[in-house]
C-alpha cells in the first residue's frame, strides 16, 4: 500500500483530533481562572476534555484524579488510532504504547518496594490497556518487588531487570527504572527498520533527539543531586542519538560539574535549549520538552504522508495533558500566573 493510501483515513483522523486541542483563548481563560474548581469548571464546560470529565464532580476532583482522568481519555484516543494500521504499523503502536506501560510498571515496582498496599497501587496506574503486554492483575497480587519480576518471566523485560534485583536492597529501584527506559527506546529503534524508510527515518530522528535531551537531563541529575561518578553516568545513557555523539556525551559525563557540563553543551546542536544561568531540573524538563514540541509542530505543520503527522499529534496531545494540569494545580496554590508559566510549555 502506498503512502498517500495508507495515511489517507488517518490523517484526516488526526486532524479532527487537533482541532480538540486547546486555543491560545482557552488556555488564556484557563490561566486566568480565580480557583482550582473555577480551573476545572471552564476545562469540564469549555473544552474537547467535557467528554472525559463527563460524570465527575469538580469539586471533588483532586489533582491525581485529573491527571488520571485526562490520560486515560488520552489512552483511549491512542488506541482508536492503532486501528487504522495493519501489519507491522499495528505492532508499532504496541513497541510505542511500552512507553505508558513501563510508567504503570514502574508505579508498581515502587509500589512493592515501599509495601503499598494493593488498593493503593491500582489507583495511582493509568495506562491500562488492551495494547498491554504485562498482566496487571499479577503483578499487582505479587507479594514484593522479586515476586513481580518473577511474573515478567515471558516478558521482553525480564531478561533486563531480573539481573538488577541483588541491588535493590541498598540501591533502591534506580538501575532498574533506568533500564526500563532504556528497553523503550532501543525496542522502538529497532523496530522502526521494519517500517518504509521515509518513516523509520522520522522515528530515528524523533527518539534520536529525544535521547539526547534526557541524557543531557540525565547527566545533569547525576551530577548536581546524586553524585555519581561519571563512569556510571556514561553507562546508563542512551545509546546512538541524534546529535550527540558518543565522545560529546563521556565529556559530559567527565564535566568537573554542572557549569563545565552546560558550557560544553554550549558547543553542541543544543545549545539553545537551556539558555543561561543556574538550573533546577523542572526547568531543565520544561526546556527539553519545549524544544521538542518546537519538533512536533515543525512536523505537524508539513501534512506528509508518513508516520510523523500520527506520532507529532499523539506527543502535542500528551504535552497539552502536563501543561492543562500544571496550570489548574498552580491555582490550587494561589501560584500567580508569571511564576506558573516557568511550569509550562505555552506561551500565551
Amino acid at each position: 500500500m502506498g503512502s498517500i493510501a495508507k495515511y489517507a483515513a488517518v490523517n484526516t483522523k488526526v486532524k479532527t483530533l487537533e482541532g480538540k486541542l486547546l486555543t491560545e483563548e482557552q488556555y488564556s481563560k484557563l490561566m486566568e481562572s480565580k480557583s482550582y474548581t473555577d480551573a476545572l469548571r471552564y476545562l469540564k464546560e469549555n473544552t474537547d476534555y467535557k467528554d472525559a470529565l463527563k460524570g465527575y464532580n469538580v469539586e471533588t476532583v483532586h489533582r491525581g484524579q485529573l491527571e488520571y482522568i485526562l490520560k486515560k481519555h488520552y489512552i483511549e484516543d491512542f488506541y482508536k488510532l492503532s486501528h487504522y494500521f495493519s501489519g507491522d504499523y499495528k505492532r508499532l503502536f504496541k513497541i510505542l504504547f511500552m512507553r505508558f506501560e513501563i510508567e504503570d510498571l514502574k508505579v508498581i515496582l515502587r509500589g512493592k518496594y515501599a509495601d503499598k498496599e494493593k488498593e493503593y497501587i491500582e489507583s495511582i496506574m493509568t495506562y491500562e490497556s488492551p495494547l498491554n503486554y504485562i498482566n496487571y492483575d499479577d503483578l499487582i497480587k505479587a507479594k514484593d518487588i522479586y515476586s513481580a519480576v518473577q511474573v515478567l518471566k515471558n516478558t521482553q523485560y525480564y531478561k533486563h531487570i531480573h539481573p538488577l534485583l541483588d541491588s535493590v536492597k541498598e540501591e533502591g529501584l534506580f538501575r532498574i527504572e533506568m533500564t526500563l527506559d532504556f528497553i523503550y527506546f532501543s525496542s522502538l529503534r529497532k523496530f522502526s527498520k521494519k517500517l518504509n524508510k521515509e518513516d523509520e527515518e522520522i522515528i530515528k530522528k524523533l527518539i534520536g533527539i529525544y535521547s539526547d535531551l534526557l541524557n543531557i537531563q540525565w547527566i545533569f541529575r547525576g551530577k548536581k543531586y546524586y553524585k555519581i561518578n561519571a563512569e556510571e553516568l556514561l553507562n546508563y545513557t542512551i545509546y546512538d542519538g541524534y546529535k550527540l555523539k558518543s565522545d560529546t556525551l563521556k565529556k559530559l559525563c567527565y564535566s568537573k560539574d554542572t557549569e563545565e557540563m552546560f558550557s560544553i553543551i554550549s558547543t553542541t546542536p543544543y545549545k539553545n535549549v537551556f539558555g543561561d544561568g543556574e538550573k533546577e531540573e523542572y526547568l531543565i524538563e520544561k526546556d527539553i520538552l519545549t524544544y521538542m514540541k518546537r519538533v512536533y509542530l515543525k512536523y505537524k505543520k508539513t501534512h506528509g504522508n508518513n508516520i510523523s503527522v500520527v506520532m507529532s499529534y499523539l506527543e502535542l496531545a500528551l504535552l497539552e495533558i502536563r501543561d492543562v494540569v500544571s496550570i489548574i494545580e498552580s491555582k490550587r496554590y494561589s501560584i500567580d500566573n508569571e511564576e506558573a508559566f516557568r511550569y509550562v510549555t505555552i506561551t500565551v
